[in-house]
């Protein structure tokens, strides 16, 4: 046969387009991309074929166990739990404030807030105090003793991983009932919320109610507090004033008993005031004595008038030297020598009767201040008794729960097959 005929015989090929050759090379492109990824499988030849080799199948077995174990089953017993066991709790909201009439300095910025809440930069001290003190181990040990705190967490309807072991410490209740209460102060308005959680609405609200009479009565207690030892002190001061009033008062008695007389200086004026009239008489007696002259210096009226003068003056030195003289007097020490003992008493007496009158008018401020409220809790929200169950919230509960554990399974198997993908031979 002929190359002709041959030629003929043959069909004929079209000019290949540019386009035709562009879906070529994809085709191919993708042929070897299958080719490489079945190069890398985890498979072997055995008679004559491609089939899995028994590692692709444990880790097939591997994924599926960790599936089961790691979101089925937390799946399944979250759902059960949430579901069908996990008991009502009954939640009863109360809200105060602490309001004083006292000017209270802000909080320092950044103060460290409470494990239940929030502590807002706003809030007085009193308020974070009393905030402080509902989730405290001192209420708990005052509500356990009025109410029974064991008693209705430790209810026997409650599921066995909701109540509390009536049998454990007081440090676990502690710890409980930070879970059962929660606490947040609003940080502008310093008010303050609390919620507390029960399985029987009747147990939350009477939890909630002497949870707010304590606080009540912790405020007044430290609105009182300071003030009752302002005025147990200015007693004490009190008591000392008028003992040493009343000792200084003795001594100044004892001083005029052994002095013998009241007032030297009362004393002194009162002579001073005869010594007066005794120099006017003195003058007069004088004046006639001279008006007699010469002619008549020797009748008996110069003799009387004489002897007279000589009285007077007689009665002035003995007066004057009873006011003031170095040397003691028929009648004793001179009203000088008294006025020293007698001073110095009479000025430690005016300083006892200065100090009584301090400690007197501390006293009576200290008494009227303790009888003015000036911290007091007022109480916006008072506890009602709650209708539904509000606790437990079993969606997010539920969520919390396996929603973290399939993202970890999912992280866990993506990491597997890359192992497995860069490992394969």
């Amino acid at each position: 046969m002929s190359v002709d005929a041959a030629d003929k015989r043959l069909p004929a090929i079209a000019p290949l387009t540019e386009e035709h050759a562009l879906e070529q090379r994809q085709a191919i492109s993708r042929a070897l991309r299958r080719a490489a990824r079945t190069a890398r499988a985890p498979v072997s030849v055995i008679s004559g074929g491609y089939q899995a080799r028994g590692g692709a199948r444990w880790f097939r077995i591997g994924l599926i166990a960790s599936f089961v174990l790691m979101v089925a089953l937390p799946f399944l017993a979250e759902s059960l739990y949430w579901g069908l066991i996990a008991s009502k709790q009954y939640a009863t909201e109360l809200r105060f404030a602490v309001r004083s009439s006292e000017s209270v300095p802000p909080p320092p910025a950044g103060l460290a807030g409470l494990p239940g809440g929030a502590l807002g930069g706003g809030a007085s001290q009193d308020t974070q105090i009393a905030a402080s003190y509902i989730l405290s181990k001192a209420i708990v040990e005052t509500l356990e003793q009025t109410v029974g705190l064991r008693r209705m967490f430790g209810r026997s309807e409650a599921d066995y991983f909701s109540r509390f072991d009536p049998s454990a410490p007081l440090e676990d209740l502690e710890k409980y009932w930070r879970k059962r209460a929660h606490v947040e102060i609003d940080g502008a308005s310093g008010i303050v919320a609390v919620v507390v959680r029960a399985f029987t609405p009747q147990d939350s609200i009477r939890i909630a109610g002497k949870v707010l009479d304590l606080s009540e009565q912790l405020v007044n207690d430290l609105s009182t507090r300071s003030r009752r030892d302002r005025l147990e002190l200015a007693k004490r001061e009190l008591d000392r004033a008028e003992e040493e009033l009343r000792q200084r008062t003795a001594a100044m008695r004892d001083v005029r008993e052994a002095q013998g007389v009241l007032d030297a200086r009362a004393s002194a004026d009162a002579l001073n005031k005869v010594i007066e009239k005794l120099r006017l008489g003195l003058s007069q007696a004088q004046q006639d004595l001279a008006a007699l002259g010469e002619t008549g210096a020797n009748s008996p009226t110069a003799r009387v008038l004489r002897a007279r003068i000589a009285t007077i003056q007689s009665q002035i030195d003995d007066y004057s030297q009873q006011i003031a003289s170095a040397k003691a007097t028929s009648a004793g020490p001179s009203l000088a020598q008294r006025e020293d003992p007698l001073s110095r008493a009479q000025v430690e007496l005016d300083i006892a009767r200065q100090q009584y009158a301090e400690a007197s008018a501390a006293f009576q401020r200290a008494r009227a201040d303790l009888e003015t409220q000036h911290t007091y809790l007022m109480s916006i929200l008072k506890p009602t008794l709650a209708e539904t169950a509000t606790y437990p919230r079993r969606w997010w509960e539920w969520s919390i729960v396996v929603a973290p554990l399939a993202l970890g399974w999912g992280l866990l198997v993506a990491l597997a097959f890359l192992v497995r993908d860069n490992m394969a031979k």
